[in-house]
């Protein structure tokens, strides 16, 4: 299952991913795992998730990084959350191909039985439209 978390430059997305993730760890029996851009957030987040930089590995396709979800979960079968912050940030900009990566992944974490939680600024309305089926509200904490 595939859940986005769309909203503007500074609203809160990456706060609200935090907060997820940590209170994510206490609730599930298997792993987790946290991609961003940078390392900026990695000691905000409980110590039992895995951290992961996309810089580490140069990340910066949907190909890329669908590749490497897919190399993460058949590694480790126990993966029960992927959370993805800040896809425009890895990628940017943003195309058309978003709505075939998602898809993508929806089936992905569907056949292997994992929760994909994506944050992204998103302007392309057209692209919006396509992808709000998959949109999640959030809200704005303070950490």
């Amino acid at each position: 299952m595939v859940k986005l978390l769309i909203g503007e430059a500074g609203s809160g997305k990456t706060k609200a991913m935090i907060q997820m993730a940590n209170e994510s760890i206490e609730l599930v029996k298997g792993e987790l795992v946290y991609i961003e851009s940078s390392s900026k957030h990695m000691h905000q987040l409980h110590r039992d998730i895995r951290f992961i930089s996309t810089q580490d590995f140069n990340l910066d396709t949907f190909s890329s990084i669908y590749g490497f979800i897919c190399g993460l979960v058949s590694e480790n079968y126990d993966i029960e959350k992927i959370f993805i912050d800040g896809l425009d940030k890895i990628i940017n900009p943003l195309s058309a191909d978003l709505i075939s990566f998602i898809d993508g992944i929806d089936k992905l974490s569907d056949k292997h039985e994992f929760e994909i939680i994506i944050s992204a600024s998103i302007y392309d309305q057209a692209v919006l439209e396509k992808v709000q089926k998959y949109s999640h509200n959030y809200e704005k904490v303070s950490l």
